[in-house]
């Protein structure tokens, strides 16, 4: 500003400068009213920038001088510098926590009478997969039957995630077994398993499945679905290689005595599996039973004595049945052979008495009789020895130990030292212990050298013996010998060729 000044004579000129000293009347004022800041990460690290705001003053010194201060709304996620307003995060960020924040900021300078100015920042989050992938059970159990169709649903399982954001999917673990894969399968959208081969209990009769849940984040979760196969009666009893077939016993085993066990197995479970055994034929006259041991054996015991003589062969059909409501079966033949003991003696054809006249001086060898034996054993215990016991004191006669043949030795027998031979003959099995008939022994062998007629007493006893034993009658053969083969007892008489009869 200029000024003059003037008087008579002249005027003076001057300027005059007037200070105006600033009062602090003015509010800061900031460049905006709302500040965004759209999609902030919610991954956003502790001390990420996130906006700047900024106001002014128009006053001068301290009433220009401007600080910034979050009034509200940043529920302790931000922080602003005072002095730049910057706004900067001091926490985790969470975007399904919290989406969105709305903050106010004040600015105030900093001289009375503090002037405030203010402003809104508005911040949203950007969600990102950062949130587990969770199932909604810890794990998944199931039940079905074995054998039901091919795209039966098992179960369904499913999980979920605070994200979000993308559609979940389903896989089985990679380390799942080509088994497992080939018998089930899982929507990868929906979580449902179903049957995709034929289910067999009896290859396996549990699964345990590994699930893998995944939305493309980095946090999967992986599930155990549980699957247990229910038996169905689908298989029938198998006999073992290790059953008896074949058997033999003796035949005085005692009643009670197991002679044979068969095993059977069937690969059902519970009642399916459990078998029980029956004697379904060949068992005659009872003389076996069969009882069944842990529903997996079958043994076999005599019922009933044996006798080889009367049956020495039993082919027993064994039938293994299962217990299901519609039972299996299979059968299996064994054959009980009955060994034979020495329980027989030897049995003596014509028992009574044996009639013989023969020659004086016949020569040696010469046969007299034959004594015939049968024993109702096998083996050994049928074989039989012939002895004179008694009666050949002077070695006149010997008899073939297997054939039962009587004939003279070298020396032939002398009527006129002995007219009449009675020869006892015994006749033993080759058993153990050996067995004779129940009398041990012939009741007699009567051998009369021809040359003499025989007293008539004893012709009538002679032929009081041969009528006990049914015989018919008389012929001659060329030997000079006269064979009376009657009913049991044949009997031998030497016939005298100088008396024509005896």
């Amino acid at each position: 500003m200029s000024v003059q000044a003037t008087d008579a004579d002249e005027g003076v000129n001057g300027k005059v400068i007037i200070y105006v000293e600033d009062v602090n009347d003015e509010k800061p004022v900031f460049t905006q009213q709302q500040y965004n800041r759209l999609g902030l990460r919610e991954t956003a690290g502790i001390g990420t920038s996130v906006i700047v705001v900024r106001a002014t003053d128009r006053d001068t010194g301290d009433g220009g001088i401007v600080t910034y201060m979050i009034l509200s709304g940043s529920e302790r996620k931000f922080a602003i510098d005072e002095s730049t307003g910057l706004i900067t995060t001091v926490n985790y960020l969470d975007y399904e926590t919290k989406t969105s924040y709305f903050m106010n900021i004040s600015a105030t300078d900093q001289a009375p009478p503090y002037n405030r100015g203010y402003c809104t920042v508005y911040i949203t989050l950007l969600n990102e997969l950062d949130e587990p992938v969770q199932f909604t059970n810890v794990s998944y159990e199931a039940t079905i039957m074995e054998n039901i169709p091919t795209g039966t649903e098992v179960v369904q399982i499913q999980a979920q995630s605070a994200d979000n954001m993308n559609l979940i999917t389903y896989r089985f673990d990679p380390d799942t077994s080509a088994h497992t894969l080939s018998l089930f399968q899982i929507n990868r959208v929906t979580g449902v398993i179903t049957v995709r081969g034929q289910i067999d209990r009896e290859k396996g009769d549990y699964y345990l499945i590994t699930v893998i849940a995944d939305d493309g984040g980095p946090n999967k979760d992986s599930t155990v679905v549980i699957i247990t196969i229910e038996d169905e009666n689908d298989n029938s009893p198998v006999f073992d290689a290790t059953s008896d077939s074949s058997v033999e016993i003796p035949e005085d085993a005692a009643v009670g005595k197991r002679v044979a066990v068969v095993f059977a197995h069937d690969l059902d479970a519970g009642k399916n599996g459990m078998v029980n055994f029956t004697i379904l034929s060949g068992n005659i006259n009872k003389t076996f039973r069969i009882s069944t041991a842990n529903s997996s054996r079958g043994e076999i015991y005599l019922a009933r004595r044996l006798d080889r003589e009367q049956i020495d062969r039993y082919v027993l059909t064994i039938q293994a049945l299962d217990n299901g409501s519609r039972p299996r079966r299979i059968n299996h033949v064994l054959t009980i052979t009955a060994i034979d003991v020495n329980d027989n003696a030897p049995v003596i054809a014509n028992a009574g008495s044996y009639n013989i006249s023969i020659y004086e001086n016949v020569g040696g060898g010469t046969s007299v009789t034959r004594v015939r034996a049968t024993d109702a054993d096998t083996g050994l215990n049928a074989v039989l020895y012939y002895y004179i016991t008694h009666g050949n004191e002077d070695l006149t006669f010997r008899i073939d130990r297997l054939s039962g043949e009587i004939v003279t030795r070298p020396s032939p027998p002398d009527r006129e030292r002995q007219a009449f031979y009675k020869l006892t003959v015994t006749v033993e099995d080759d058993g153990t212990p050996s067995l004779s008939p129940r009398t041990d022994r012939l009741r007699g062998l009567y051998a009369h050298t021809a040359g003499t007629k025989q007293p008539k007493a004893h012709r009538e006893k002679d032929l009081s013996d041969l009528a006990s034993g049914d015989c018919r009658g008389l012929r001659r053969l060329k030997s000079g010998f006269r064979v009376e083969p009657g009913g049991n007892c044949p009997s031998l008489e030497a016939a005298n060729s100088h008396e024509g009869t005896v």
